[in-house]
């Protein structure tokens, strides 16, 4: 028999939390003789004993030990060419399922062939409000510009004005209801095999951040669908192994020189995202200034660390 899902957790120490992540998908995976899994850990040269004890304590994981670590995206593609499921799913080591997220998911991907990737309702544990990286529109200079200074959320009880201030985080959409958005969170990332491959995997130029909108707009590139899905939902601790998220900073083991890693890779993956997909459609005075943009946001925000 085939296998339905791989699941692909790329772990860097965060030792503690990736074990209650896959005691997780190992009940979610029994509670579903429907389907076939598979669980695939790529440990990024972690310090912390989380490739060990994950050795010990699920003997029927695919363990892979990398002795650098080379970024999210190269460990997601380690991961990825070990792998065999017709549908992949790329999860962060700080997100819980229940019982019906992972068979639901395939359900819906399964009726709908056109639908490349999609994402559940992703709740963050600290707040129980939405993850709103699992939920956004392509960072277009205009729609970067609105939520940065906080437009957006000056128009968010309008519809129609959420439609022009909102687009960041579509704003505008019914989150009861599936809906198609144009960038779900690399952290839950479900998606099709042959459409990751056709997208050619995960952009390696990307250490962490930003690799997420990358594929997502390559997949959009080839005519697939990417969908949000609230009739399944999952929660996701979100921050853990770069502290800086102010609702799990006091969480994570991260230390100072890791958040310090994290935090300049935040903002230069916005560099990187522009110069890739953006460069030809604007002019060169727009991307001086969203550069210059890029750097006050910086410098602004290295008091409290978090982004």
């Amino acid at each position: 028999m085939k296998i339905d899902l791989s699941i692909i957790i790329v772990a860097y120490n965060g030792r503690d939390v990736t074990l209650e992540t896959l005691a997780c998908y190992e009940e979610a995976i029994a509670a579903d003789p429907a389907h076939r899994y598979e669980v695939i850990v790529v440990d990024n040269a972690s310090q912390d004993g989380v490739a060990d004890a994950v050795e010990e304590r699920f003997p029927n994981a695919h363990l892979i030990r990398i002795q650098k670590n080379n970024g999210f995206s190269a460990g997601n593609n380690v991961g990825f060419a070990s792998s065999s499921g017709r549908y992949i799913l790329f999860s962060n080591p700080d997100i819980e399922v229940n019982g019906q997220t992972l068979p639901t998911l395939i359900a819906l991907m399964d009726q709908n062939p056109h639908v490349g990737a999609c994402t559940p309702f992703l709740k963050l544990v600290a707040t129980g409000n939405i993850d709103w990286g699992a939920h956004r529109g392509f960072p277009t200079p205009w729609a970067a510009f609105t939520y940065f200074t906080k437009l957006s959320q000056v128009f968010r009880k309008s519809t129609s004005l959420s439609r022009v201030f909102g687009q960041y985080q579509l704003l505008d959409r019914d989150l009861q209801e599936e809906h198609e958005v144009d960038v779900i969170r690399g952290g839950f990332f479900f998606v099709r095999r042959t459409v990751f491959e056709q997208a050619r995997g995960w952009d390696e130029d990307y250490f962490m951040f930003g690799e997420d909108i990358d594929l997502c707009y390559q997949i959009k590139k080839h005519g697939h669908a990417i969908m949000f899905y609230p009739q399944a939902s999952a929660l996701h601790y979100h921050g853990m192994t770069t502290g800086l998220k102010e609702h799990s900073q006091e969480l994570s083991a991260a230390d100072a020189a890791a958040r310090e890693k994290a935090y300049n890779a935040f903002y230069d993956t916005m560099k990187t995202f522009y110069d890739k997909n953006y460069k030809d459609k604007y002019n060169p005075i727009t991307r001086r200034l969203i550069f210059c943009a890029v750097e006050i946001k910086r410098q602004l925000g290295r008091r409290s660390k978090t982004v």
